[in-house]
């Protein structure tokens, strides 16, 4: 209901032009723009709403944010913050999670060609890998279980995968499942596995690929842009003990920095919600020799007290005013 209501107000403002008028007036400070992949949805078979616009829109975004703010990298942020000058104008950072292939062929081009930096998030276990990560799976296993129904583990909740609706219903899932309490994440995907057991055998059977190489990787470090962490294995940090935290934390970033002969300066929290990382999150950022961290919450920045909490917007369609919109009533 609230994204409907965020959706016709939109389009409303869109159309007397009264987004334009807003976005022109944004004040100075930092607002990180955080894209996943790049591309169109037809003939995927994974988690749609991964996907945060199509090559031709992110083309049409860079330009964008190019005539709109100063665009700089995390080491120009941390100097910022330090200096706390983040207020003499208006910066951008443009961010990418999980490393997939297409931020190297779709966007990396884009990229050079408009001569605007940005940083890759990697989690270090799928780089150079044939590896689904846990919210690919599970979008497939429902997809591919259309027709039949699906209980959450630990839930009463009985979802109808009914074909129609099955993007939808896979995002339900999805968001009920990073919330849950009494179960992880890889928890949730084995019982998936085990309800949707057909459609894992189908999955197994195919080989794919979906990540970045480490060539690829040290390719884009090599060429101006900026690695970091996204952990090794992509789980949810909440829901581990300090233990395996620090393990995700601390050896990401070394196994990173050996492979890009470069130093990484930060760190993006998978998935990303306040409800996904903590306190020890934090102090294991700063004990690995982060600069600074980010989240996945929406949220300019004239101010930034913490520097391993900050916001970033989510860029989830093609249409760039759904981006003005979430920079201009979001504060």
């Amino acid at each position: 209901m609230r994204f409907r209501v965020k959706e016709a107000l939109t389009n409303l403002l869109s159309l007397t032009n009264s987004i334009d008028f807003f976005w022109r007036r944004l004040p100075n400070g930092v607002y990180v723009f955080n894209y996943h992949r790049i591309g169109k949805t037809i003939d995927c078979k994974f988690d749609h709403a991964i996907f945060s616009c199509s090559t031709e829109a992110f083309d049409n975004h860079i330009k964008i944010l190019k005539e709109s703010f100063q665009i700089i990298n995390t080491i120009e942020l941390t100097r910022l913050i330090e200096q706390k000058q983040i207020m003499n104008n208006r910066y951008a950072l443009i961010t990418f999670d999980d490393g997939y292939e297409d931020n190297y062929t779709n966007a990396f081009p884009i990229l050079k060609k408009h001569n605007v930096p940005a940083i890759f998030y990697v989690a270090t276990d799928f780089v150079d890998s044939n590896h689904i990560p846990w919210w690919d799976e599970i979008a497939f296993l429902i997809r591919q279980s259309a027709g039949q129904e699906y209980q959450l583990i630990g839930t009463n909740q009985v979802y109808n995968l009914a074909p129609e609706n099955i993007n939808q219903t896979i995002q339900r899932i999805m968001s009920a499942a990073k919330q849950l309490t009494t179960h992880t994440i890889d928890e949730v995907l084995q019982d998936v596995r085990m309800q949707c057991f057909k459609a894992h055998e189908s999955l197994h059977n195919n080989q794919v690929k979906l990540f970045m190489t480490w060539k690829q990787v040290k390719q884009l470090a090599d060429q101006g842009m900026e690695i970091g962490s996204h952990t090794i294995s992509h789980r949810i940090l909440s829901q581990l003990d300090k233990q395996e935290q620090s393990k995700e934390i601390i050896e990401s970033k070394l196994i990173i920095e050996q492979q890009i002969e470069k130093n990484v300066n930060s760190i993006a929290y998978p998935v990303g919600r306040y409800f996904c990382y903590n306190q020890a999150s934090f102090e294991l950022s700063i004990q690995a020799g982060y600069q600074i961290a980010f989240n996945n919450e929406p949220g300019r920045h004239q101010d930034i007290s913490n520097p391993y909490d900050i916001n970033r917007f989510c860029v989830a369609h093609s249409n760039f005013n759904r981006v003005k919109f979430e920079c201009c009533f979001t504060s």
